[in-house]
């Protein structure tokens, strides 16, 4: 099955792409953060992890968040939606490939709402996730075999095209080649919420219609966020589509060096004095929230 067969590639790149994540993405958040995306380009000497342990114990957060660890164990993103989103009007779903990913992401970021990559073994668990959030528009992008209409649910199908983009936002995006599928990783981390920019694979070339009728409108939401995320962590192992997600809700994902923050000032000053949360950690990497937060505290007691 293709899904199975892709689920390493989807589930997160190799190790060096975390080392090319776009830093320039940190700006939108304020350079005067101590805890960002900036700490990869210091040495161990240069990283205070006191001033990080007091920056993340003290700021706000959604108190939704208060004394939780969240660990995201899925690789297609249901879990990281029902986590971040708790209703929403419309869901993208796409296939697995590299190309759906990209326009997904573009389409998912830039209207803050959560995406989906559909694995026909886990049908039901989409179709409780739609109910539960009250979503009423599924866009579906790419070949994923869904009935064209269920309930009251409005089942959208994308046409791959950069004018179908337009009219979903009314917004004319800017294209961006992705060089290669280790670059994905980078690019979708970089995507600005609420931002217009169409992420495309160079090594890919889908079908698109450009004959199509006017696309309907895929309202943008609020972002979810409210600027008051908790530290939300990746690694190079994370799915993509938690990231998608996490990016959607608005907040910024802060990638870790090594899901241990044993094993680093870089990642453990990203999760310094968070053994009890607030925290979420969007991969299966970090093992179980017990294993995360006691690698938290024996990071922070050395």
């Amino acid at each position: 099955m293709r899904v199975s067969e892709n689920a390493s590639r989807i589930g997160g790149m190799a190790l060096v792409v975390a080392s090319a994540v776009v830093l320039s993405a940190c700006a939108a958040w304020g350079d005067e953060n101590v805890v960002s995306n900036q700490l990869r380009d210091l040495s161990a000497d240069e990283i205070d992890i006191a001033e990080a342990r007091a920056e993340n114990t003290n700021r706000i957060f959604d108190p939704e968040f208060e004394g939780r660890i969240v660990v995201m164990n899925d690789a297609s993103g249901i879990e990281s939606a029902r986590e971040l989103f708790s209703d929403s009007g419309s869901l993208v779903l796409t296939d697995d490939t590299d190309s759906a990913i990209l326009r997904g992401a573009s389409i998912a970021v830039s209207q803050h709402i959560p995406m989906v990559v559909f694995n026909p073994e886990e049908r039901l668990e989409v179709q409780s996730l739609i109910a539960d959030l009250g979503v009423t528009r599924l866009l579906v992008v790419g070949d994923v075999r869904w009935a064209e209409q269920e309930g009251e649910l409005n089942v959208i199908r994308d046409p791959g095209s950069t004018k179908a983009l337009g009219d979903y936002t009314a917004f004319v995006f800017e294209s961006k080649v992705v060089a290669k599928p280790s670059d994905m990783f980078a690019d979708i981390v970089s995507l600005e919420p609420g931002g217009k920019v169409e992420l495309k694979p160079a090594w890919e070339n889908p079908t698109v219609n450009t004959e199509h009728d006017k696309m309907p409108a895929i309202p943008a939401q609020s972002r979810r966020d409210g600027e008051v995320a908790p530290n939300m962590v990746a690694t190079a192992h994370t799915p993509l589509p938690n990231l998608i997600n996490a990016r959607s809700y608005g907040a910024e994902v802060l990638v870790m060096p090594n899901a241990d923050p044993r094993h680093d000032e870089v990642s453990h000053a990203m999760v310094a004095g968070l053994s009890d949360g607030p925290l979420v950690a969007l991969g299966p990497e970090f093992g179980s929230v017990k294993e995360i937060s006691e690698k938290i505290a024996q990071a922070d007691a050395e």
